[in-house]
């Protein structure tokens, strides 16, 4: 897992007439990653391009079957291809009826409740209508429309009939829509009346229909119980229909998925007019040249299924790393910023110990870890059982590893703390009244005294410094062995080298300040004081803290001086002495160098002081802790404390192991990333993605 596994790749030669069989057989295997040779032809001159197309539509027919469909059988059963594209097309054929039943009927079923509800507002209005009334002309209109339009139909009535008019409204029962009756004289402002309600989307009763309201009301309420009898029946056969696609439709995804990667995969092959044959290149793990002969084996007439030979490429391979389930979520974590290039050192390796271990600085508290490893352990045991839940609680569960890595940081540095939910941990008898070094973390006793703040920030505040120089100092040798493996004498001694020399001169002076601090407690003065003067007045020291710390400061700063010049021209006039870059693009090489000299100088100083953010977030974790344990269970007396308990659980949970843990791990994942991934990684690789459809089928 330190290094990508080693690549080679093979040329491959292929039958027209098998070439589906023979992708199909190598597909079983997931070992070749095949090279996409027809990246300059347009998709539509492709050999396969047709047969993707129809995939493409089956596989949408099926996310239309499946659209409905609250979850799916997990089991995958024995079919074929063109069994699957006969029952896809049946049940979409199908489905598709019965919606298109079911939308035509819902429909009708809303004209008739809306002309049921014309007729129930006509007969309050007007009463009952005799055999004999058809035979008197009314001037009224009964229409509906949306509700959100009623008061828009009114404004638009009254300016064009003149207020020559009577309206009467009502909303139906499910408030969506408003009945109007509409009063007018004559024919030609009824007309008026017609047109404005079709503009504006709505209906009109046609009394016509109905002589007799009650009568018509009777016939109504009928027909749309008739109609509610045809919804029900086509409900029941659609449910009926997605019990049945519920239990294939994971059988039909999977082989019309496995049939676009052989589909998608032919069309990265070549086709060799000479020869007669499909070509391809891909990469494949040198431990499994071996396999892929296996694979090749010779059948009953003599011939093989596909030809291959090892050919030697300058391009780079993909990246694969082989993992476990516990370094899993640590890689993809890694590769969710950048791939690595093939061959450089996976970060990812000292991500499994950085990651926790930053965390643990920000987040230390015994209490807390423990809370974090109950719930690591507890994921661990069940996460099978959140197979089906929601992405979010998904990704939690994916990362129950980290969790669990994050409680043992969270504990380490708890220990070190003495901190169990701002309570001390008396881990030893105290050495505040004998003269002796407490054997381990911070004496419980500083949690009682009152330059217990001072004395903590102080400490975790170098503490963070210390850290930081000795993550990127890891960073830095990472990046020593990289260039070594990838023989690049130029970036060890043109680069690597000035700005190790003044990353040590400056940082690591630092860091031996405070440790020289710790061990000598007599006068000492400001380490901050000591470093500004030594770059503002570096030939006079005024408080020397060791023997010949003048000289030491002066011939640390000669060497910082000599490295700008060193980091600037060493490696463009390296590279233009051996005629490694051409004449158009010096200005451009030594524009870039100047740009990464700067970047390195800033980011020297903002890298380290990117560190301090260990100090902070713990500063705040801990007086949190302090300010919720001291408002609640921390309370004298017995009912103050159990009353207050519940806001003590939600509190911790909630702010500090969910708000506070989310906090430091972000910041924990931005140290991994920008300050450390920046002294050596490059992150320029892609995946090692294997042709591979091999899912165990379910025999029942």
């Amino acid at each position: 897992m330190l290094r990508s596994e080693k690549m080679c790749l093979v040329s491959m030669y292929f039958s027209k007439d098998t070439a589906k069989q023979t992708i199909t057989e190598i597909g079983k295997n997931g070992l070749l990653h095949f090279k996409d040779l027809n990246k300059d032809i347009k998709s539509e001159n492709l050999l396969y391009t047709r047969e993707i197309t129809h995939m493409e539509k089956l596989i949408s027919r099926l996310q239309y079957l499946t659209g409905d469909v609250n979850e799916v059988d997990e089991g995958i059963k024995h079919s074929d291809i063109d069994q699957v594209e006969e029952q896809v097309n049946k049940f979409f054929s199908r489905l598709t009826q019965l919606k298109s039943i079911k939308k035509e009927t819902n429909t009708n079923q809303t004209k008739l409740k809306e002309d049921l509800y014309m007729l129930e507002e006509t007969e309050n209005f007007l009463g009952t209508v005799t055999e004999e009334a058809h035979l008197v002309q009314f001037d009224f209109m009964t229409g509906i429309v949306e509700k959100g339009k009623k008061l828009l139909i009114r404004k638009v009535l009254h300016q064009a009939l003149r207020r020559n008019l009577v309206i009467r409204t009502r909303d139906v029962e499910d408030g969506t829509k408003a009945v109007f009756i509409v009063f007018a004289h004559g024919s030609e402002a009824l007309e008026k009346v017609k047109d404005i309600f079709s503009s504006l989307g709505g209906r009109i009763l046609d009394h016509k229909k109905f002589r007799e309201c009650k009568r018509g009301l009777l016939e109504l309420s009928a027909t749309i119980s008739q109609m509610q009898q045809i919804e029900d029946h086509n409900d029941e056969a659609i449910g009926k229909e997605h019990e049945k696609i519920r239990h294939l439709a994971n059988t039909w995804r999977y082989y019309l998925n496995k049939e676009m990667k052989i589909y998608q995969t032919l069309n990265k092959l070549s086709f060799d007019f000479d020869r007669d044959c499909l070509v391809g290149e891909a990469w494949i793990l040198r431990e499994n040249i071996n396999k892929l002969k296996r694979i090749n084996e010779i059948k009953g007439d003599g011939t093989s299924l596909f030809a291959f030979e090892v050919t030697e490429s300058k391009e780079m391979p993909p990246t694969y790393f082989k993992t476990n389930e516990f370094t899993e979520p640590f890689q993809i974590l890694t590769n969710t910023y950048a791939i690595p290039s093939y061959g450089e050192i996976n970060p990812a390796v000292f991500t499994l110990f950085t990651f926790p271990m930053l965390f643990g600085c920000m987040f230390g508290d015994v209490f807390h870890g423990l809370l974090l490893l109950c719930l690591s352990m507890y994921l661990i045991r069940n996460s099978k059982k959140f197979k089906n839940c929601s992405e979010t609680l998904q990704m939690i569960v994916s990362g129950k590893y980290i969790i669990f890595s994050f409680s043992l940081g969270a504990m380490f540095f708890g220990l070190l703390y003495s901190d169990f939910g701002s309570l001390a941990i008396p881990l030893f008898s105290s050495s505040k009244d004998s003269n002796r070094t407490y054997p381990f973390g911070v004496d419980h006793m500083w949690h009682h005294s009152k330059n217990e703040m001072v004395f903590l920030n102080s400490m975790k505040m170098k503490m963070s410094i210390i850290i930081g120089f000795l993550h990127m100092s890891l960073g830095v040798v990472i990046s020593f062995l990289n260039a070594i493996y990838f023989n690049e004498p130029v970036e060890i001694y043109g680069v690597l080298v000035p700005q190790t020399i003044v990353f040590c001169s400056f940082v690591g002076y630092m860091v031996f300040l405070i440790i020289y601090k710790w061990l000598v407690t007599s006068n000492y003065p400001s380490i901050i004081g000591v470093l500004v003067n030594m770059f503002t007045n570096p030939f006079v020291v005024t408080e020397e803290i060791y023997p010949y710390q003048h000289r030491v400061q002066l011939f640390l700063l000669f060497l910082m001086l000599l490295c700008i010049p060193w980091m600037l021209l060493g490696k463009p006039i390296y590279m233009m002495s051996k005629n490694m870059v051409k004449r158009e693009e010096i200005s451009s090489l030594w524009i870039n160098q100047f740009i990464h000299v700067v970047e390195f100088g800033l980011g020297l100083i903002s890298n380290t002081s990117s560190y301090l953010r260990l100090w902070a977030v713990s500063l705040a974790h801990a007086q949190l802790t302090r300010v919720l344990h001291e408002f609640t269970i921390g309370k004298e007396g017995f009912i103050m404390p159990v009353a207050l308990s519940g806001i003590y659980v939600v509190g911790t949970l909630v702010l500090l192991i969910g708000m506070e843990g989310l906090g430091s791990c972000l910041h924990a994942m931005r140290l991994n990333w920008v300050e450390f991934h920046s002294k050596f990684f490059r992150g320029k690789g892609y995946l090692f993605e294997p042709l591979g459809f091999n899912i165990p089928l379910d025999d029942e």
